[in-house]
């Protein structure tokens, strides 16, 4: 049977939102927290400089991103049926609200993290600084045993709206402070020496590779390539539609070899006439899905 919200919200323990109902954001929705839910309530919150900050922790799923805010006194241990889910808190200065919003710990960080906790603890209890003397330390300690596949084996994690937990309206929704992290822009992967791109020119089997190497000058207005060709009379160059094709023959010491040549040969055979260097006259004929 689901757990309704009929015993009244769980409640923030501690920092500026102390007293405040917890929130569980799932999709767009804010849901309360029924109090009969928390198996384990934490006892403080992660404490983070800014709201930037807290958008690039919650972007990353790098479990050692997360370590040092998996300690247990972090850690809030909430139930729904026979699952449990395992979340944690933020507190950022000047954002008192932040704190009352639940995030939730995946089962990968979980996996890798909680287990050095619970060996960082086991030492201090052995070593005498810490001494578990009630039920809530206990149930705190406990929560580090939590793993994905024993406690919330069938749904990636607990959903309020099956659970038929208090959605807030929509005028009643807190904003947290999050910032969410710059798109990177792609770069590209430089190969070999001296940074150059080493891209394969042609689909031919006997097309050569060049150094590619992109420009980045004051007088470039978009874009601009420059490759690394072999001497005059080793290469061709065709422009088809918007595409251009360069073609670097195999040589030694700038004598193109038989087979080759002998591939040119046959692009003149077919009515068009090679250059060393420059447009074929018969580019109009090329077919354009042809690969640079």
């Amino acid at each position: 049977m689901a757990l309704v919200a009929h015993d009244g919200p769980a409640l923030v323990q501690s920092g500026p939102a102390k007293g405040k109902p917890y929130i569980l954001s799932f999709g767009k929705t804010q849901y309360l927290v029924p109090s009969s839910a928390i198996k384990s309530t934490a006892k403080k919150s992660n404490l983070v400089p800014s709201g930037k900050a807290l958008g690039q922790i919650l972007a990353t799923k790098a479990p050692e991103k997360w370590l040092e805010y998996c300690s247990p006194e972090c850690l809030c241990h909430v139930q729904a049926d026979d699952s449990t889910c395992v979340y944690t808190t933020f507190t950022v200065e000047g954002h008192e609200e932040e704190s009352r919003f639940l995030r939730f710990i995946s089962g990968t960080i979980a996996d890798r993290n909680f287990p050095l906790w619970k060996e960082r603890v086991e030492k201090k209890i052995t070593d005498g600084d810490i001494v578990l003397n009630n039920d809530r330390q206990r149930a705190r300690f406990d929560v580090l045993n939590w793993s994905k596949a024993k406690d919330c084996p069938n749904r990636a994690q607990l959903n309020p709206e099956l659970n038929k937990w208090t959605a807030l309206d929509k005028e009643e929704s807190v904003k947290s402070c999050r910032i969410e992290p710059e798109a990177k822009k792609r770069q590209l992967k430089a190969h070999g020496s001296g940074g150059g791109l080493h891209g394969a020119i042609g689909k031919h089997k006997h097309s050569a590779k060049s150094v590619q190497h992109q420009l980045l000058t004051d007088d470039v207005v978009d874009w601009e390539l420059v490759y690394r060709m072999g001497p005059k009379g080793t290469y061709n160059i065709h422009e088809v539609g918007n595409v251009l094709r360069i073609v670097q023959y195999k040589h030694t010491d700038g004598v193109v070899d038989a087979v080759a040549e002998s591939n040119e040969n046959a692009e003149v055979a077919n009515g068009g006439e090679a250059t060393t260097n420059g447009r074929h006259a018969g580019d109009e004929e090329e077919d354009e899905d042809n690969d640079m």
